[in-house]
């Protein structure tokens, strides 16, 4: 598969990029606002400031982050495989390196938040330890049934980390920086541009767009960051119905998923639900956060995709974390009935999962735009905040920390 071609920024040792950027909060290269991966500058600040404070649910949040495995100050990276290949098969067997990735990528994003919030630089280093670990070893990049959404899923994480610490921390090589860019255009990008199609069900391509968008932004790759946004706005309604603007039929194209994994009910009773709702609400997360996660990501670069879809996603946050009032299940295999109050629904019967994700959605819509979210919120408070993960490892990490309860910005 061809790499697309990235202009490589030439970074002169003598330039202070972090006093530099912590003073402006500006992109130090025109076009693209650094940092700019899920959380800018001003974000990082207010994070700070909040947890400092000891305001919730961000202080709760912080203490969550750093007693997770990939928050210990003594954490040690695990991958890449000596064979410099990660080999992922469905649901991750045969697991050459997959679930070692997931956690370093997610070791990665999370040390680098708390490098910011803290100030205490072994974060930093450790962040740094594990991008140069895998820029210098993964050489073979990814196989097997589930390379892409692998792929995905790591792409999403790296660029939201190294932006971090490239932009606020003077400690990261210019030599490494270029490294790290080179793995991700080669080791990455490759498998997740111009892949769309490549899953049974949509959680993968949203997936393959953040983390497009993601490498777009570390790269500045502005041709990339078009693509993807495109790609979003096109996939976003093939993934989410709504009925006022789809009708009786869901949106379809050719590549799009062909199964809505047993829905066949389309009318206003099933508006908001999602391509792999009758799948699992896990899944139905998975793509919900990259969607979000996308969306936060062009936002902080100055392209709104969220309020040309607002009535769409607001619908879809809303029913389903209706849905999920109450729910604690984390097993993607538990079928249960359907609660009242969705005819229509499934076949009567679904898989309820808790995920720590809806914060960065209902942030967007609620506190920026002024929508009321009362189930989302509803959700939020009583079941997400208190009871769920802070992270699955894959693209729900740590999203109360960065968007919870936050003010209008």
């Amino acid at each position: 598969m061809k790499t697309p071609s990235v202009k490589y920024l030439a970074v002169s040792a003598a330039f202070s990029l972090a006093n530099a950027v912590v003073l402006s909060g500006c992109s130090w290269a025109a076009g693209f606002k650094h940092p700019g991966v899920l959380v800018d500058l001003a974000r990082l600040n207010y994070i700070k400031s909040q947890v400092n404070a000891g305001a919730e649910p961000f202080a709760s949040a912080y203490e969550a982050a750093k007693s997770t495995t990939q928050g210990s100050l003594s954490y040690r990276v695990q991958g890449p495989p000596a064979s410099h290949v990660i080999e992922c098969g469905s649901g991750s067997v045969p697991d050459h390196g997959c679930s070692t990735e997931d956690s370093d990528a997610a070791a990665a994003y999370t040390q680098a938040l708390l490098w910011f919030i803290s100030g205490n630089a072994t974060y930093a280093k450790n962040a740094i330890a594990i991008m140069n670990t895998y820029a210098r070893n993964l050489s073979g990049g990814h196989t097997g049934s589930n390379a892409p959404l692998q792929s995905a899923w790591t792409a999403e994480k790296w660029p939201a980390a190294a932006e971090i610490i490239r932009y606020t921390y003077s400690g990261w090589a210019a030599a490494d920086v270029t490294a790290f860019q080179k793995m991700l255009t080669t080791q990455y990008l490759p498998y997740i541009n111009n892949n769309q199609g490549a899953g049974k069900n949509g959680n993968w391509e949203l997936s393959m767009i953040d983390g497009m968008l993601g490498i777009a932004v570390f790269t500045e790759d502005k041709a990339l960051f078009a693509a993807a946004t495109s790609l979003w706005k096109k996939w976003v309604p093939a993934y989410f119905y709504n009925h006022a603007q789809d009708g009786s039929a869901p949106v379809k194209f050719s590549g799009s998923p062909s199964s809505w994994n047993g829905q066949t009910v389309f009318n206003a009773a099933t508006s908001g639900v999602s391509q792999e709702t009758c799948r699992d609400t896990q899944h139905v997360q998975l793509g919900m956060a990259a969607t979000f996660n996308g969306a936060e990501t062009a936002y902080i670069q100055g392209t709104d995709l969220y309020t040309p879809m607002q009535a769409r996603l607001t619908t879809t946050l809303e029913y389903h974390a209706r849905m999920l009032q109450g729910v604690r299940n984390t097993s993607q295999t538990d079928s249960v009935p359907i609660p009242a109050g969705f005819p229509g629904l499934c076949d009567g019967n679904y898989i309820p999962v808790l995920k720590g994700t809806m914060e960065r959605g209902y942030n967007a819509y609620h506190n920026r735009l002024g929508v009321a979210l009362p189930q989302t919120l509803k959700h939020l408070v009583n079941d997400v905040r208190p009871k769920a993960s802070p992270d699955d490892l894959h693209d729900v990490i740590l999203e109360t920390l960065t968007h919870g309860g936050s003010p209008a910005k």
